[in-house]
């Protein structure tokens, strides 16, 4: 018996001591497994929609879906931002089919009389369009937030390039080299439409595809310098302003995580808890048998 506690107990600290030491060098033996998980899970991921007979079924049924104008535009915007390559239609299409697929479900676990499977086709219906509502929601917050925190970058590069040239297609054109990918691929369609058309009205258009505050007052400050109107001290504050913004958000961010920090100190816990079990089983065993 003392043998076997002897052995749990070894088997404990040498787990612990090796996720200990693990952290401490920058390596995570549990975090590594788990991301090797997440990773196969990501790679395993497919777009079911993207099969034939739904692509289809999804674009039959869009015909069938009656939107208004302001609605229309105000998804298309939407699905253009978290980066869909699907219309306003389709996306709602699917919203009826995942509907309809969940009622027929229903009715007929119903006509059975298996009421239980008809409660979970009712729940599975409704985890699917949530599902859907959150994953255009998700990509959405994601881009904004990925563009916000390069924006300081962005804009400082502005004011440090506005030294030497005053042309601002020149001035956005050099920073596009070494863009992210969300901001790159805006700063695209700012640049197109700015050789083929007009600045202000190109300008206009990027900041109603990023729909941000930062983007509104950056854009403002663009459009006054594309008409003469020197806006240098206005950059150098709304670069340092969004520094401190993005500060901010990280720091919300990881403040609504202490969850996952507070996983570090597990192994620690670990250890101890079992040096000191270890301790008191000695200390009763030892009573015991001077008594016996």
């Amino acid at each position: 018996m003392i043998a076997l506690i002897l052995f749990i107990v070894a088997l404990l600290l040498f787990l612990g001591l090796k996720a200990i030491f693990g952290a401490s060098q920058g390596r995570s033996f549990a975090g590594s497994r788990t991301l090797k998980k997440m990773s196969g899970w990501q790679d395993k991921r497919r777009d079911i929609w993207a099969s034939t007979p739904l692509k289809q079924l999804t674009a039959l049924a869009a015909r069938a879906v009656l939107m208004d104008e302001t609605t229309a535009s105000r998804l298309e915007r939407n699905l253009e931002k978290a980066g869909f390559s699907i219309t306003p239609q389709e996306y709602t299409a699917r919203k009826y089919l995942i509907m309809t697929f969940g009622i027929i479900l229903t009715a007929l676990f119903s006509f059975l009389h298996f009421y239980f499977g008809s409660v979970i086709c009712l729940l599975l219906m409704v985890f699917a369009l949530m599902k859907q509502r959150d994953a255009l929601d998700m990509r959405i917050r994601k881009k904004e937030r990925v563009i916000s925190e390069e924006m300081p970058q962005f804009v400082r590069s502005i004011c440090r390039s506005l030294q030497s040239s005053r042309d601002l297609e020149t001035v956005i054109g050099a920073y596009r080299k070494v863009a992210g990918p969300e901001l790159g691929g805006e700063l695209d369609i700012l640049l197109a439409e700015m050789r083929s058309g007009n600045v202000q009205t190109a300008l206009l258009h990027f900041e109603y595809r990023l729909g941000t505050p930062e983007a509104s007052r950056l854009c403002a400050a663009l459009r006054s310098m594309s008409m003469g109107i020197d806006q240098t001290a206005t950059l150098n504050y709304l670069a340092d302003d969004m520094a401190r913004q993005a500060k901010e958000n990280i720091r919300k961010e990881l403040s609504l995580r202490p969850g996952k920090m507070r996983r570090t100190y597990y192994p620690a816990i670990g250890v101890c808890i079992a040096m000191i079990l270890y301790v008191l089983v000695v200390y009763v065993i030892n009573n015991l048998n001077s008594i016996v």
